[in-house]
């Protein structure tokens, strides 16, 4: 693919997800049944832009991008930062695509995002934790993650302190090990990046820094 292609890819996808939005949020407000219609009119274009840059059926998309009641906001992703006593940090290799992230995942309804981020870690990793700093905030789209997804992310980066070590889940976790922050393995770059990890190593190194965000 080249850029052009990527960049025009790249506009469809924001397109339809800004009228993806529109249509939401205007069916959450609207009483007349003829706005109602345009929103929902709104709604089928916003899924059939996104199924011409996407491998997934118009119906796919339409649950990713509708499934939430009331206003449409971000969803909220959570990472976890453990560091061992050398400084490495705690990686885990996820089943979906075999390569090595940070513990997390998505926030529950109801759930504050340090407790999300702590019982994600002690699922996947066997490790618990408590959360102790909220390093970033991050725009999933801003970072540049790979492959974009029809709706929008905000990354939750904490720093979590070990209290007691226990047994990884089998049904999401692979393996579980313990790097060096100039020698990661194969990262699963639709979770994290890179220069996410050595973020975080920087605010264990430096606790006082400030968060980060965007």
């Amino acid at each position: 693919m080249d850029n052009t292609q990527s960049s025009t890819e790249s506009q469809i996808r924001q397109h339809a997800i800004a009228l993806a939005a529109l249509a939401h949020n205007g069916l959450v407000f609207a009483t007349d049944v003829f706005d109602r219609q345009r929103y929902e009119q709104a709604k089928q274009i916003a899924a059939d832009l996104l199924a011409l840059i996407s491998d997934g059926s118009v119906e796919d998309l339409q649950k990713n991008v509708f499934l939430e009641q009331g206003y449409m906001t971000p969803k909220v992703d959570v990472r976890g930062g453990v560091f061992d006593n050398e400084g490495r940090i705690l990686l885990i290799r996820d089943r979906s695509d075999e390569r090595w992230t940070l513990p997390g995942g998505w926030c529950d309804v109801l759930e504050p995002p340090s407790n999300a981020v702590e019982r994600e870690v002690e699922e996947e990793s066997g490790i618990t934790v408590r959360a102790s700093k909220l390093v970033a905030l991050h725009d999933r789209d801003v970072q540049g993650h790979q492959p974009a997804f029809p709706y929008h992310v905000y990354k939750l980066f904490f720093l979590c302190e070990t209290i007691s070590h226990g047994q990884p889940s089998p049904v999401e976790t692979i393996e579980v090990g313990w790097f060096n922050v100039d020698d990661l393995p194969d990262l699963s770059t639709t979770r994290v990046l890179d220069t996410q990890i050595r973020l975080l190593h920087d605010h264990w190194n430096k606790p006082d820094l400030p968060t980060t965000f965007d």
